[in-house]
């Protein structure tokens, strides 16, 4: 992918750093400030826009050498040195013994040995919450027999030598303390941390597939990318990087040599549920089986193949073409060489040539083409329009939500609100670094329009207050934050930006009040 580089000035010689990739954009900010940009916009590209997204790249890491067929014997290459790990619990922080101030939370199955050797999946989070994957997918870990593993380093705006720095140790630890089969390594990844495991897979030869959720691109752009991996997207259907995943299934992805499938769920921009990973778990499952590295179980694929082939019956019946279309699709790509998909070609086949079908498909390119000129407007918009503007279009907006009748853009609308809401963010908190109160404060107003119930919103307008030296505004500001949801109280003590405040009852209060 070839990238090119937009600048935009402010009057107060602020400066943006636009990284693009074909539709898909990547705003890395150098400073913040006052209103009236100047967008210089990518003239090949049709109604391109800009999507902000915290970008991370990570290089390749350790590569793994060969092991044993079956994934229940021990591989040639794992180490596994004379240490306990519980089993069947979490351990929040295992410390790396070359470097004491990286870390990892893990999960080892109940079952696991070092005798045998173990799948193993690496998680990143966008904020360095290592547990927070490791907690939520454990029970698929077990079901599996699965090691997880979570960085409690790798985290948004980390640069590159120190990405390269924690990928090399994490990997390096993991690999001499634990018995891992070097055939079966993923990495897992949300938002930027999808972009991280992305950028992983493409360039190291170790591992064999990527899970990517709320985002897809990889930042990090290799001379000589691998396409010799598998890569499973997931993304909610109100997720403002929703048009670049599919983008990057549909476009980026074809012509490569590589097994690739994109799912969505109805949802934000957030981890997705135990019930929606189960799928990238099985994916990854037939697929070890499809190459003889995990044992085949033809009685567990004929029973979940059934459930697929059920789901597609019903949406038949319900006349669903379109729906009925996908789920063929999806079902081809995970059973292919594991089951008689007959019924599903020929079903597929069918539906590919019917106008209806046809239909969705350039509907949904039109909605794309749209999203993204709306999402330039609202972006010119925010710097150019006043707050009564601002009021009376999120209001329509918000209408369009509740009355609209065409479900397609009853989505598009709420990822347009996604969107805005971290434009929003990223505008209020780099005004705030740069110290320029005027600005932080309109743009968190439009932060608080478009994004009301969220904690952060308002956590940030009670710093603008106080510092402000509004401290009866802040304490209130404060107050909606913890009823909106904050819980980090020691982001809280420790924030500067409360000092004056900090011995009085009404701020001991609002942390007693945080649950």
């Amino acid at each position: 992918m070839q990238f090119f580089i937009s600048l935009a000035k402010t009057q107060s010689r602020s400066v943006f750093l636009l990284l693009c990739s074909n539709s898909i954009y990547v705003l890395c900010l150098v400073q913040i400030c006052k209103p009236a940009w100047v967008f210089s916009l990518y003239a090949s590209m049709r109604h391109c826009l800009l999507i902000l997204a915290s970008a991370f790249i990570l290089q390749s890491c350790t590569s793994g050498g060969d092991s044993k067929r079956d994934n229940e014997e021990q591989s040639a290459d794992s180490i596994s040195l004379n240490e306990s790990f519980p089993k069947g619990q979490i351990i929040d922080r295992v410390m790396c013994k070359n470097d004491t101030s990286q870390s990892y939370a893990l999960y080892l199955p109940s079952n696991y040995s070092k005798e045998k050797s173990y799948p193993v999946i690496y998680a990143f989070d966008p904020h360095a919450l290592g547990k927070l994957p490791v907690s939520m997918y454990k029970e698929l870990a077990e079901q599996y027999g699965y090691i997880i593993v979570g960085s409690n380093n790798s985290k948004n705006g980390t640069t590159w030598e120190d990405s390269q720095s924690i990928a090399n140790k994490l990997f390096a630890d993991v690999g001499n303390r634990l018995s891992v089969n070097t055939q079966r390594i993923y990495v897992l990844g949300f938002s930027g941390g999808a972009r991280v495991a992305n950028a992983l897979a493409i360039t190291n030869g170790s591992i064999a597939a990527a899970i990517c959720c709320g985002a897809s691109a990889p930042m990090f752009n290799s001379n000589a990318p691998r396409s010799n991996y598998s890569f499973f997207g997931i993304v909610g259907n109100e997720d403002f990087n929703y048009v670049e995943m599919r983008k990057y299934d549909m476009i980026d992805l074809a012509g490569h040599n590589m097994k690739h499938l994109l799912i969505t769920f109805d949802g934000k921009h957030e981890w997705p549920a135990v019930s929606i990973m189960d799928d990238a778990f099985w994916w990854l499952t037939l697929n070890d089986m499809r190459k003889n590295i995990a044992t085949k179980s033809d009685q567990l694929i004929a029973k979940r193949f059934e459930v697929a082939l059920k789901q597609i019956e019903l949406q038949q019946e319900k006349k669903e073409l379109f729906e009925t279309y996908k789920l063929c699709q999806k079902t081809i790509n995970f059973y292919d060489g594991l089951a008689d998909l007959s019924f599903c070609y020929s079903t597929y086949k069918a539906l590919q040539s019917d106008t209806e079908v046809d239909k969705q498909l350039k509907l949904e390119e039109g909605i794309w083409t749209e999203e993204e000129e709306l999402k330039q407007q609202y972006l010119k918009a925010m710097q150019t329009k006043d707050l009564t503007w601002w009021n009376k279009d999120i209001a329509a907006l918000n209408q369009k939500i509740r009355a609209g009748k065409d479900k397609n853009k009853i989505l598009m609308n709420k990822r347009l609100l996604n969107f805005l809401s971290l434009a929003a963010y990223m505008q209020t908190s780099g005004a705030l670094k740069q110290n320029n109160l005027p600005a932080a404060e309109f743009f968190c107003k439009i932060y608080m329009l478009v994004d009301p119930a969220n904690n952060e919103a308002h956590y940030l307008m009670a710093e603008i207050f106080v510092i402000n030296r509004k401290n009866k505004e802040a304490i209130k500001s404060l107050n909606l934050a913890i009823e909106n949801g904050f819980t980090d109280i020691a982001r809280l003590q420790n924030d500067v930006a409360f000092s004056e405040i900090k011995n009085t009852k009404e701020f001991s209060d609002a942390i007693k009040g945080i649950k």
